[in-house]
């Protein structure tokens, strides 16, 4: 499949190959078809529901990564959804407010916490496992049978807080 070719209508592969540490270390970081797969899945059940629902682009910060790649990355774990393309960092390109004011931009996190609201409640956005970050979220896809619905903050250093559902719907 090539790079550029569209995984679901606002998606491309590329968007979740495309790596600056990656080319930093030489690394290749081309996905098997299997992994193209399962990126497409993550785009279907997830992402491009999201999409929709927020109206406005989901920028992704980090897609798949190969086992070398993933080694190199600060706090990655050694068992990432990302080596096998089930999973995606992304954080939410801020929109003009549709209020009658100034023109001014909807704030980085509030869109954050809007689409982490999304996925957790929206019946047709399914998910493995959420983590909100303060800049960016982690949301991964298994497959309906298997999605655990794991929610979680990050504490820094690599530490995690499970969430409950009603505990994740108050953040802000």
């Amino acid at each position: 499949m090539k790079d550029n070719a569209l995984l679901t209508p606002h998606f491309a592969l590329r968007e979740f190959i495309e790596s600056a540490t990656a080319r930093k270390y030489g690394i290749d970081n081309r996905p098997t078809p299997e992994v193209v797969a399962n990126l497409k899945r993550l785009c279907i059940h997830t992402l491009e529901p999201l999409r929709e629902k927020l109206g406005v682009p989901i920028v992704i910060t980090s897609g798949f990564r190969t086992k070398a790649l993933n080694n190199i990355i600060v706090h990655a774990s050694r068992k990432s959804q990302h080596m096998t393309g089930q999973a995606a960092d992304f954080y939410v390109a801020s929109a003009p407010s549709t209020g009658s004011g100034s023109g001014s931009t909807t704030g980085h996190r509030e869109l954050l916490i809007r689409a982490l609201r999304l996925i957790i409640t929206e019946p047709e956005i399914d998910f493995d496992q959420l983590i909100i970050y303060p800049s960016f979220i982690h949301v991964s896809y298994i497959s309906k049978e298997t999605n655990r619905h794991k929610i979680m903050t990050a504490q820094g250093d690599g530490k995690y807080c499970r969430l409950t559902k009603e505990t994740a719907l108050t953040l802000n």
